[in-house]
C-alpha cells in the first residue's frame, strides 16, 4: 500500500477532529504582525536553496511550448503539457515520491515527514500557461516547490509531517473553461464530471475530460480534500504588478486577492441576409454584443473596478450573414465586495435593456464567484518571517489554485518581483536572483509552518471562511 493510500484514513480522521475544534476569530487584522515573533524556525534558517538548478530548470521545462517569441504557450492538456507533466514525474519519482495522478490530471507528490499520521503541508502550483505566456508565471511555483524539496533531502532537512507538491490542472483556463479546473474540485466546489465537462475556448467541442485522456493523464489518485488532506498549502508566483518592484523588494508575502466574478453569455437573433435585409427589425447578436462589451468598459470606470471580455465567438461565419448567434466571456474585478456585486447587478441590468432593445435571446450564467478575501494569518505570518528584510506586504489581483485551498486550510503565497509587473505575455520575466529568493521563501514558509504546527492545532480563521463554515454549521442544526 502507498503512502497516499497509508496515511488517508489517519488524516481524515485527525483532520476532522482539528477542523472541530478550530478556534473562529473574525477580527483579525494585520497589524498584529508587529507583536509576533520575527524569528523563523531552526531549519528554515538553515535551509538554502540551489538558484542555478532552479533557473536552469525553469528555462530547460520551457522548451515545452508551441511557437512562443521567448515565452511559454502551454496550454493545458496538449502535447506539450504531456512532456513538462512526464519530465516532473520523473523529477520526483527519482526523489522517492509516492506519486499519484487524479481524475481531473493533478499530479500529486508525497514525501515522507517524521509522523505520516500529520496531514501532509502542500506547495503547488501549475505548469500550463496561457497562449501568450511567460516563463515564470505558474512553473516557477511548481519548479520552486520541487527545488525545496531536493534541497531539504541534500542538506538532510526533515519535517515533522510529510510534504506534497501539487502540479495542478487548467489552472489559468486558457484552453478549457472555467479557470482552476482541479484545485476547484479539490476545494469541494466543482466535480470531476463537470470538470471533465469542460468546453475549449474555441468552441470545437472538444473537452477537457477528452484531452487529459488522451496524454494519459486521467489517473486514479484522490480528487477532493475529503479523499486527501492537507494540512496547508504555500504557493509561489510573480508578482503581476509593480509594488515590489517601486520598493526594490524581490518577495512578499501576499495578504489577500480582489474580487473575481466571471460570467458566460450566449445572445442568439435571426438569420438574414447581410445585404439586403432593411436595418430596421433586426436582430442580430453581434450587435448587441457589441452595445454590452462597450457597456462592460464604462462599467469598470464608474465603479473604480476592472472589467475584461476574454472571449468571443459568432456566427453564422461568411461575409453576406447576420450574426444570429454571440459567445461571450468576460470577468469583473473589485477590492471591494460591495463594489464587486454592485458591478454584477449593474451588468446584468445593462444586459437585460440591450438585448430587449433587439429582440435578443439571452442565456446569461454567472461560473465562478470569488469575494475579496484573505488568506489565513498564521500561514501569512509563516511567509512574513521567511521573507524577513526582503519582503513586503501585498495583494494579487488574480486568482490562483491557493484561492481555493484557503476556503480549507490555512493557506498563504509568495510573490516574486516582476518586471514592469507584465504577465502573460512573452515578455514577462523575473530575474535569477528573485527567483531564488522567491524558493527559499517558500521552503522557510513551510519549514516556519511545520515548526508551528508542534505547539498549535487551532489556527485563526479569515472572516469570509469562519462565516461560510458558521452558515454551514447552522444549515445543517
Amino acid at each position: 500500500m502507498t503512502l497516499i493510500a497509508r496515511s488517508v484514513a489517519r488524516q481524515l480522521s485527525l483532520t476532522a477532529s482539528r477542523r472541530s475544534t478550530t478556534n473562529v476569530l473574525c477580527g483579525a487584522t494585520w497589524k498584529s504582525y508587529a507583536t509576533i515573533s520575527q524569528a523563523n524556525a531552526p531549519a528554515a534558517e538553515k535551509l538554502k536553496v540551489n538558484g542555478d538548478r532552479l533557473w536552469d530548470d525553469i528555462h530547460y521545462t520551457a522548451q515545452w511550448s508551441a511557437p512562443s517569441p521567448g515565452g511559454v504557450t502551454r496550454l493545458c492538456a496538449d502535447e506539450n503539457d504531456k512532456k513538462v507533466r512526464d519530465w516532473f514525474r520523473d523529477q520526483v519519482q527519482a526523489m522517492g515520491a509516492d506519486y499519484k495522478v487524479n481524475a481531473t490530471g493533478t499530479q500529486i507528490a508525497l514525501f515522507e515527514g517524521e509522523d505520516n499520521s500529520i496531514p501532509p503541508i502542500a506547495m503547488g502550483s501549475h505548469l500550463d500557461t496561457v497562449a501568450t505566456g511567460g516563463r515564470f508565471d505558474g512553473p516557477l511555483g511548481v519548479i520552486g516547490g520541487l527545488e525545496v524539496l531536493r534541497s531539504m533531502k541534500e542538506q538532510g532537512i526533515k519535517t515533522r509531517a510529510p510534504l506534497v507538491l501539487f502540479n495542478w490542472t487548467n489552472e489559468e483556463g486558457a484552453r478549457f473553461f472555467p479557470l482552476l479546473g482541479s484545485s476547484i474540485v479539490y476545494a469541494g466546489r466543482s466535480t470531476v464530471d463537470a470538470a471533465h465537462a469542460s468546453q475549449s475556448n474555441d468552441h470545437s467541442g472538444i473537452t477537457l475530460g477528452s484531452e487529459l485522456a488522451k496524454i494519459g493523464y486521467v489517473g486514479d489518485g484522490p480528487n477532493t480534500f475529503q479523499d486527501f488532506p492537507i494540512s496547508a498549502h504555500f504557493e509561489i508566483h510573480v508578482e503581476q504588478a509593480t509594488s515590489l518592484e517601486k520598493a526594490g523588494k524581490p518577495v512578499g508575502w501576499v495578504e489577500g486577492w480582489q474580487g473575481m466574478t466571471w460570467y458566460s453569455l450566449q445572445l442568439k437573433g435571426d438569420n438574414g441576409h447581410a445585404n439586403t435585409y432593411p436595418m430596421y427589425g433586426r436582430r442580430d447578436a453581434l450587435v448587441g454584443a457589441g452595445k454590452i462589451i462597450a457597456e462592460l468598459d464604462k462599467l469598470a470606470y464608474e465603479h473604480d473596478g476592472r472589467t475584461t471580455v476574454t472571449n468571443i465567438l459568432s456566427g453564422p461565419w461568411g461575409a453576406c450573414n447576420i450574426q444570429s448567434d454571440t459567445k461571450l466571456s468576460f470577468c469583473l474585478m473589485h477590492w471591494e465586495a460591495e463594489g464587486l456585486n454592485a458591478m454584477g447587478k449593474d451588468i446584468e441590468a445593462r444586459i437585460k435593456g440591450i438585448t430587449s432593445q433587439h429582440g435578443l435571446e439571452t442565456t446569461i450564467q454567472r461560473d465562478i464567484h470569488l469575494l475579496p478575501g484573505d488568506f489565513w494569518p498564521d500561514a501569512v505570518d509563516c511567509v512574513r518571517r521567511a521573507c524577513g528584510d526582503k519582503g513586503m506586504p501585498s495583494r494579487t489581483g488574480t486568482g490562483h489554485d491557493s484561492t481555493m485551498t484557503q476556503l480549507l486550510v490555512p493557506t498563504a503565497m509568495v510573490f516574486a518581483r516582476a518586471k514592469d509587473g507584465i504577465s502573460h505575455s512573452p515578455n514577462e520575466w523575473t530575474d535569477k536572483d528573485d527567483c531564488t529568493e522567491s524558493a527559499l521563501a517558500l521552503g522557510k514558509a513551510v519549514l516556519n509552518f511545520d515548526e508551528l504546527m508542534k505547539t498549535k492545532t487551532d489556527f485563526e480563521m479569515p472572516a469570509h471562511v469562519a462565516a461560510e463554515r458558521q452558515a454551514l454549521s447552522a444549515g445543517r442544526g
